[in-house]
């Protein structure tokens, strides 16, 4: 090197030191892309295959059948068919305006809301543009050949009978899983196991096919027996909106229970709706009252608080009771009767519904024994009908009691129970005592129909009163309410035993009641001697200048679809019989 020469000498040192620099990078990004290589290799390799994979291959769900909801005797209460619905693949559609365009006639939807939903897709290679099309809109589809636009086999839900039992069966949303009552009770036993198919495509999503696609199958959902007749069913419905509509009352609620078994027969709640466009109808109106609104039963519950004060020895069935002809003060508190009378013995004092009578034997049985008596019979906790939403109702311990609970209680106030629970622990009284749990569901299947359960067996929770005292109640008692109505109560060729009530509709809002507001009811069994089924009619709000008590605006309704059960059920009548009197 030439020192003697600075210039030179100074241009060759900024060789070598741009060649050391130029060495280095390069030594650095070697480096560097020796530990990517390692880390692509490493670290990331499952999810780089992951990636690859997902663009090589295309997986399409297939949807199971949702089984299908049967009446007792075999009749279609829900099912599901097959039908096509519309997706796109956004990024196979070079001109969203267009296809939305030609799409919109034939799906009857917006053009601006498809082209919106094929542009704003969160999902960049998939978007439904509609669900469940009918088979003339599919054939148009494929017709049109759309580059980006598929369709996929979907099931829809339907409810063939419309309104009938609709509370009962409750709707299934879009995406076929369960929302209310039984549909969405067996979710998981309705719903299957959905399959899928994998598919090998090229760069441009084409399907190679062959050998290169794979399919894991569906599992198509099991099915429901209930216990549900949809005749009954339609008999109930029936009835019981005309009974609302005539005296313009708010809403209704009837049950038809076999009280030897606990199969329901009929659950009905009016107003109703249709499962097939539950979207159309509020919230309130889908509820199934029978089970999930308790209430302030009235005199209807009189019975159960009048076994059990026999059965502990707090009356005797020949003891007469002073009922102070109507008019009464307990401590602070004055009661009356409807219909005054003086000394009665307990048969009396249930038949004319004496609330004086009542809350005699209530003070005599006092608090322990009184609360006892209600949570006997079930009253306080829920039935376990297998139906979503259901209530325990309301029964206050007795560190929550008033001076006025032990008056109160004994006639079907200061406590709310469900129609279920009401008609339940009624149906003890005419099965030998013993109370049952309640089923809407009679078997569950298999997808073939093969049996998965069966539910054939009462379902026995335990015995609330002695045979006796449910003989004497059945036989004695009860009967002799129904002959004290005859025209309203009375169901000829079948002789009945029931109770009327007539109960104040609590205000939720304010405290106290509603004036003016009643709920009546009447429950009733027949043939008494042979029970074969427990009828309970609830009408709340009818118009007071139409008349409230519950012989009047319930009693006609029971009676009518006591006497249409049993000769649809061929239970002979009886050719000549007198009502037990009073």
């Amino acid at each position: 090197m030439d020192k003697s020469n600075p210039s030179t000498f100074d241009a060759r040192h900024r060789q070598i030191k741009a060649a050391r620099v130029v060495f280095v990078v390069a030594l650095l990004l070697f480096v560097g892309l020796a530990v990517r290589l390692v880390v692509i290799n490493t670290v990331m390799s499952e999810r780089l295959l992951d990636i690859a994979a997902s663009q090589q291959h295309s997986k399409m769900v297939i949807d199971a059948r949702r089984g299908t909801i049967l009446d007792v005797r075999g009749r279609l209460f829900a099912g599901s068919r097959p039908l096509y619905s519309v997706f796109a693949d956004p990024a196979r559609i070079e001109q969203p305006d267009q296809v939305a365009r030609q799409l919109a006639a034939v799906l009857d939807v917006d053009a601006g809301e498809l082209e919106n939903a094929i542009r704003s897709s969160s999902a960049p290679r998939f978007c439904w543009l509609k669900r469940l099309i009918d088979d003339a809109q599919a054939d148009a589809i494929r017709s049109m050949g759309i580059y980006g636009v598929g369709m996929r086999s979907e099931f829809e839900r339907y409810w063939p009978m419309g309104e009938t039992a609709s509370h009962v069966l409750g709707f299934s949303g879009a995406d076929g899983h369960g929302l209310g009552g039984l549909e969405r009770k067996f979710d998981a036993h309705l719903s299957g196991k959905e399959g899928y198919r994998t598919t090998l495509r090229d760069a441009r999503r084409r399907a190679i096919g062959g050998a290169a696609s794979s399919i894991v199958p569906p599992q198509d959902g099991g099915h429901l027996v209930m216990t549900i007749d949809s005749v009954v069913q339609h008999m109930v419905e029936k009835r019981l909106a005309e009974q609302v509509e005539q005296y313009d009352a708010e809403s209704g609620v009837a049950i038809v229970m076999a009280p030897r078994t606990g199969d329901v027969l009929a659950m009905a709640c009016v107003p109703t709706f249709d499962p097939n466009r539950y979207k159309d109808f509020s919230s309130a109106r889908r509820r199934n009252r029978a089970v999930t609104d308790p209430v302030e039963p009235g005199s209807v519950f009189k019975p159960f608080i009048a076994s059990v004060a026999l059965d502990r020895g707090f009356v005797d069935p020949h003891e007469m009771i002073d009922c102070h002809n109507g008019l009464y003060r307990f401590g602070g508190r004055l009661m009356n009767d409807t219909s005054p009378h003086g000394e009665m013995t307990l048969k009396d004092i249930v038949v004319f519904s004496s609330n004086i009578g009542m809350g005699i034997i209530g003070t005599r049985m006092g608090d322990e024994a009184l609360y006892e008596a209600v949570t006997r019979f079930g009253f306080g906790e829920k039935t376990q009908i297998g139906v979503a939403g259901e209530s325990a109702g309301l029964v206050p311990g007795t560190k929550n009691w008033s001076s006025y609970s032990k008056t109160s209680i004994p006639m079907g106030h200061y406590l709310a129970v469900t129609p279920i629970q009401l008609v339940t622990a009624f149906s003890s009284i005419f099965n030998g005592g013993y109370l049952l749990r309640p089923r809407l569901v009679r078997s569950r299947l298999n997808a073939d129909f093969s049996p998965d359960a069966s539910f054939l067996k009462p379902d026995v929770i335990r015995r609330v009163i002695p045979e006796e005292i449910a003989h004497y109640m059945a036989t004695e008692v009860l009967p002799a309410v129904v002959g004290r109505h005859p025209a309203n109560l009375d169901v000829a060729g079948y002789p009945a035993a029931g109770k009327t009530g007539t109960a104040q509709v609590p205000d939720l809002v304010n405290g106290g009641y509603e004036h003016g507001a009643y709920l009546s009811s009447f429950i009733a069994a027949a043939p008494y001697d042979d029970p074969q089924i427990v009828v309970l009619v609830m009408i709340l709000k009818p118009d007071k200048a139409l008349g409230y008590y519950g012989s009047k605006v319930a009693g006609p309704a029971v009676r009518d679809i006591t006497r249409s059960v049993l000769q649809y059920l061929e239970v002979p009548p009886v050719t000549a019989h007198a009502s037990a009197q009073p």
